[in-house]
């Protein structure tokens, strides 16, 4: 049965539900005898763990109405160093820190076969022919200097049409940023204030639950299904609550792949006109479809300019290029041009390149040949996934984006299983970076366009080998 106590594994699954949102914040929790008759377990492992769930703010007891789901606090926010503090020290070192952890894979492991970073691998770098851009671009004086705050005025227009949406006409609806993390960044800090709360998928991408809790911003967590986003959950949020926003990413969700339904994004649009929230929709993974191509942006089909636009060539292109872009009626886009200038203006040279790559109509030859590879890559490791079934994992078949959503047997320990990985020569994510706080959880996230064919094969006879092994200790 694993080697926790039996309470700590009620625990953790109590917790992980809550973290998910499978729990909504202010749902009732079953009487002790209730819910140990449903988990098959006794009357004080039920005890013991609502216990230690209630002394951890998870949940709280009231008097004649039983425990409920409490809403997290924020995260501390990052407040004045005193430098001959050693807590201070102590303070800024109190979160994980997973962005610069997934960002040092390669540094503190060169050989390392990486199934961790999200993007398309250096094997998409000669095909896209975008190198010889930048070249040309260095040739240019104007490459050496400032240009618009809110971004290269020929590379706005290019998306103005790449998007092909009626909603954005203008280029001065569109405001270039340093990668979607700023655009997130600038969103946030316009839209919301420390302790305000807003609402996302749960698990969702990790750069973003970082940047909101820096922000002292209350995360109210959404599970979601085959369709996405659970919006029967939403509604009941919504009447109870009132965020600041919805942040989501509904095409190919990173970490799980799922992609909002066509019926619930026209009953997310309904659900934000009613309640008056708007709704970021971050969309980086749209044109990384496989197979059929996904349902239309929320924001094509935004009929009250309540959403708000979020993409990156991080992942349709290459992730250091740091370049992004946030797009939305004219006058949040000059809020967030004022906030702009405290960083003065994005990378001017890649942003020339990007402009006559878009002009010359590079990025759609660029991008289907991306696809016809990442199908042949997610194939390839869907066909070494296929045989570990047997041993108790469980994933569904990627459609598009750039990740397989693990679900390991309940004996493992994803943490485990990813240090002796990394050791062995093999690095990913633990799926615990997907959530507002760190828990026990059954999943790992595989990214399959990272390395090329060869390396995909070795990397996975290394992890199954190492998930061999670590079945077996438990048999």
């Amino acid at each position: 049965m694993g080697r926790n106590p039996i309470y700590t594994r009620v625990y953790n699954q109590l917790k992980y539900q809550i973290l998910s949102g499978e729990l909504p914040i202010g749902s009732h929790l079953p009487p002790e005898r209730k819910m140990a008759t449903q988990l098959g377990v006794s009357r004080n492992t039920v005890v013991r763990a609502y216990a230690e769930l209630e002394s951890e703010g998870y949940i709280a007891g009231r008097m004649g109405s039983g425990r409920r789901v409490e809403a997290l606090p924020p995260a501390p926010l990052l407040t004045r160093v005193n430098w001959n503090s050693q807590n201070s020290y102590n303070h800024l070192a109190s979160s994980p820190s997973h962005m610069a952890e997934l960002l040092s894979i390669t540094d503190a492991y060169p050989d390392t076969i990486n199934f961790a970073h999200g993007d398309g691998g250096k094997h998409t770098l000669s095909s896209s022919c975008f190198p010889d851009y930048v070249k040309a671009a260095a040739e240019k004086v104007q490459s050496y200097f400032f240009t618009a705050v809110h971004g290269l005025p020929l590379l706005r227009e290019q998306l103005v049409e790449w998007m092909g949406m009626e909603q954005i006409s203008s280029p001065e609806q569109v405001c270039v940023t340093s990668g979607s993390q700023e655009g997130l960044y600038l969103i946030t800090s316009i839209l919301a204030k420390p302790g305000d709360c807003i609402v996302t998928e749960m698990p969702t991408y990790f750069g973003s639950l970082q940047l909101f809790a820096s922000l002292g911003i209350q995360i109210i967590p959404v599970p979601l299904d085959q369709d996405g986003m659970r919006l029967d959950v939403l509604e009941g949020i919504l009447a109870r609550s009132r965020p600041r926003f919805i942040y989501t990413v509904p095409t190919f969700h990173n970490p799980t792949g799922r992609t909002l339904s066509f019926a619930r994004r026209k009953q997310l649009l309904a659900l934000s006109e009613r309640y008056g929230i708007p709704i970021v929709e971050d969309d980086a993974y749209r044109h990384l479809h496989l197979d059929a191509e996904p349902p239309p942006p929320l924001k094509s089909m935004d009929q009250s300019g309540h959403v708000i636009y979020l993409n990156t060539f991080s992942k349709i292109l290459f992730p250091g290029l740091r370049t992004g872009w946030i797009a939305g009626n004219q006058q949040f886009i000059q809020l967030i041009t004022r906030l702009k200038e405290l960083s003065i203006s994005t990378n001017t040279l890649g942003q020339i390149a990007l402009a006559s790559f878009l002009k010359n109509g590079e990025l759609a030859p660029h991008l289907a040949t991306a696809r016809n590879l990442y199908r042949e890559q997610a194939q390839l490791m869907e066909s070494q996934l296929a045989p570990l079934r047997s041993l108790g994992i469980q994933y569904e078949k990627a459609a598009g984006g750039l990740y397989f959503w693990i679900a390991l047997p309940e004996e493992l320990n994803p943490r485990e299983l990813m240090h002796t990985c990394m050791k062995s020569g093999v690095s990913f994510t633990c799926g615990d970076m997907f959530l507002v706080r760190e828990a026990e959880q059954p999943y790992i996230r595989l990214c399959y366009t990272h390395e090329g064919a060869e390396r995909i094969e070795q990397g996975m006879s290394i992890l199954t080998h190492v998930l061999h092994k670590q079945k077996e200790a438990f048999s």
